[in-house]
């Protein structure tokens, strides 16, 4: 039985479906491939964020007790009893600090080694609370001396010990995580070795069946080539004669064309070796096609016969001629039809039909909101059933609307100059806005228009692209890099604030112990400019650690904060800065509203800075009660915006409006100055 079913399956399937099946297998093992990948991601991601965390509580641990050795360091310095209590009382808050950063790392912990580590930590963190609560016990007696030599004794070692426990811990975390990551991408590359050799056999395969599949083609073609040789004298009979002449046999195949019928549709003796009389039938002509004719009711010649032949083109042939029927056995064996061209005849009448169906078709079932609007009163005269849907107005509403009734009112401006322009010119165009829907929603759309006449009266047929979802998407991974960035920023400043300051405090402390009665003039000057040299670096680290670190507005009021922000850039009274701001007391916007509303001002005070060369600066800050509004403008020498690309401040500007979905405008002119308008919607 199987032996008989493949005798009748030809050559060529059988070729075709070896190829389909081989490359069905190197897709499944590419997607196997990318699920193992993705899992081994997914580990990835949880090795690096558990180390980080943990990491991020080692640093948080670590400035800790830095501050806690300085405010112990300034309890020595001091012998005012209220600063006494006072400093006494931020360590006591500090430790408790540090006492929750200890519980939260101790519920990450995994490997035995990181539990030792982590106990020695422990253990020199109990022998440091010892010695700075005897420390400090000597000096709320007022025995500062005895605390002074105390702290030169036992107590700096320490906490000396106590920071090389958190280093040797840190290290610890940052190994074990980079080995567990040697370790996946080890696993990765064993994998990535596997899958290249399945490919490679499954390739190799794939290109000895292409061949096969190309050799047997050819083999066809050849036959066919013959087959048409051998009815070469049958063929010049009909060569002459504009009729449409095609013979098939009983199934409807297509055995000779004359040069009439190739050229009417289009097709070459390959093409026609291929074909049958069902392939070139519209559907109509296709239900009366009779693969048996019965030779009792029809006899061997059928008279007026009229079908609809598709060209190659696509193009429709009407004909209209007779039909010669063969029977043997009373079996239809061939047929021959002769045929004339008919369709000018009515081509006119059927294309009107076609182009109107067409136009209904595509306008009134597109999932696309499509909308017909007078070019020149702009008022909306169709709309489609999917723009009715999507903005929530009826057919009634729509028809007393203008176009730009649904365009949101921060981008009407640049639409008008738009639609003026448009009017002008007929070509089409392309444009990217907010719309507002019945409900008040506004939506980002894409939108094409082109050029229609709709009853006599020049309009424009527009295609909406609703493109909401895909921005929001885009935005959350702008978030997450801005995230990201804003965390670096964090870490930077963390370190240079409670690290590099604290290892220059320390030096100026060091340089104080100095007996100055033994030292010469020269030392001693140069002792003072050596002060003057570290209390400058912390000056300059701190405002660097400010700059990068991100504002916290539970501590500081965000105008408090923008005031400072101005404050900074105007140290030496270079610029007039006029400063309006009006947001309500009473309703406290989100955190991140308010951070990246200062990150955008921040960002163009820098730009502002660096190209400007302004003597004016412009800031202001307010809300209507459903948007909150930045405007920044300044009076400096400008810049030609189509020369001047999107650089890297620019594009995180608009990323960070966009972010909220809001409006982000920027305008300048050589000469004119720079303005910066944001308009975010309060949710």
């Amino acid at each position: 039985m199987s032996k008989m079913f493949l005798k009748r399956v030809p050559v060529r399937v059988g070729l075709v479906t070896a190829f389909v099946i081989l490359l069905m297998g190197l897709v499944e093992v590419e997607l196997a491939q990318y699920n193992q990948y993705r899992r081994l991601a997914e580990r990835y991601n949880t090795i690096t964020g558990t180390s980080v965390e943990k990491l991020s509580l080692l640093i948080n641990l670590r400035r800790g007790s830095d501050y806690v050795q300085t405010n112990v360091l300034h309890l020595l310095l001091t012998k005012n009893s209220g600063e006494l209590a006072a400093t006494r009382k931020k360590i006591q808050l500090e430790v408790e600090k540090n006492d929750t950063n200890i519980h939260e790392f101790e519920q990450l912990l995994v490997a035995a080694q990181e539990k030792i580590w982590f106990d020695s930590l422990l253990y020199y963190r109990q022998f440091n609370d010892q010695m700075r609560t005897s420390l400090i016990k000597n000096t709320m007696q007022g025995k500062f001396n005895e605390a002074r030599q105390y702290y030169l004794d036992s107590q700096h070692i320490s906490f000396e010990l106590l920071q090389h426990a958190n280093t040797m811990l840190t290290s610890f975390v940052k190994d074990s995580a980079n080995h567990q990551k040697s370790l996946l991408n080890n696993t990765i590359e064993a994998d990535n070795k596997k899958a290249l050799e399945i490919n490679g056999i499954i390739i190799l395969l794939l290109l000895f069946m292409g061949v096969a599949v190309f050799r047997t083609l050819q083999k066809m073609r050849d036959d066919h080539l013959q087959i048409m040789k051998s009815e070469a004298k049958y063929r010049f009979l009909a060569e002459h004669t504009n009729e449409i002449i095609n013979r098939c046999d009983a199934t409807g195949k297509i055995l000779f064309a004359n040069p009439a019928f190739k050229t009417k549709l289009g097709y070459d003796d390959a093409e026609i070796a291929q074909l049958s009389i069902p392939d070139i039938l519209d559907e109509e002509s296709l239900h009366t096609f009779q693969f048996n004719p019965d030779p009792e009711k029809l006899g061997t010649l059928i008279k007026n016969v009229q079908k609809t032949y598709i060209a190659k083109s696509g193009q429709k042939v009407m004909v209209e001629g007779n039909i010669i029927i063969e029977y043997k056995n009373h079996k239809c064996v061939a047929a021959e039809a002769y045929f004339n061209d008919v369709t000018e005849k009515v081509l006119l009448q059927q294309q009107l039909k076609a182009s109107e169906k067409k136009y209904r078709s595509m306008f009134e079932l597109s999932l696309l909101p499509k909308l017909i609007y007078d070019i020149k009163s702009y008022k909306i005269v169709q709309v489609n059933p999917a723009a009715i849907m999507h903005y929530g107005y009826n057919e009634v509403e729509w028809q007393s609307k203008k176009i730009t009734d649904i365009i949101e009112v921060h981008y009407l401006p640049e639409a008008k100059a738009a639609l003026h322009k448009w009017q002008q010119k007929s070509e089409a165009y392309t444009s990217t806005m907010k719309h507002i829907t019945k409900s008040g929603q506004i939506i980002d759309v894409e939108v094409r228009g082109v050029p229609f006449e709709y009853e006599g009266r020049p309009a424009r047929l527009i295609t909406i692209l609703d493109v909401t979802e895909r921005n929001q998407t885009e935005n959350r991974i702008s978030k997450a890099i801005l995230d990201t960035q804003e965390q670096e920023r964090f870490q930077i400043s963390a370190e240079l604030h409670d690290n590099v300051n604290q290892i220059l405090t320390g030096a100026v402390f060091t340089l104080g112990l100095l007996k100055k009665n033994a030292l010469s003039a020269n030392q001693k000057e140069a002792i003072t400019s050596a002060h003057q040299y570290i209390r400058l670096a912390i000056e300059a680290i701190r405002k660097i650690s400010h700059r990068l670190a991100p504002p916290s507005f539970n501590l500081v009021d965000f105008e408090d904060s923008i005031k400072i922000l101005l404050n900074g850039i105007n140290h030496n009274n270079k610029y007039v800065i006029e400063y309006v701001c009006n947001l309500p007391k009473d309703r406290k916007l989100a955190e991140d509203l308010l951070l990246n509303l200062y990150r955008i001002l921040q960002e163009q005070l820098n730009n502002i800075q660096k190209y400007a060369d302004a003597t004016h600066i412009k800031v202001r800050l307010h809300t209507n009660g459903k948007n909150v509004e930045l405007y920044i403008a300044d009076n400096g020498k400008g810049f030609d915006m189509e020369k001047v690309g999107n650089g890297i401040g620019l594009g995180n500007m608009q990323r960070r409006a966009a972010l909220f979905s809001g409006y982000f405008q920027i305008s300048s002119s050589p000469g004119n100055g720079c303005s910066v308008k944001v308009s975010i919607r309060i949710s």
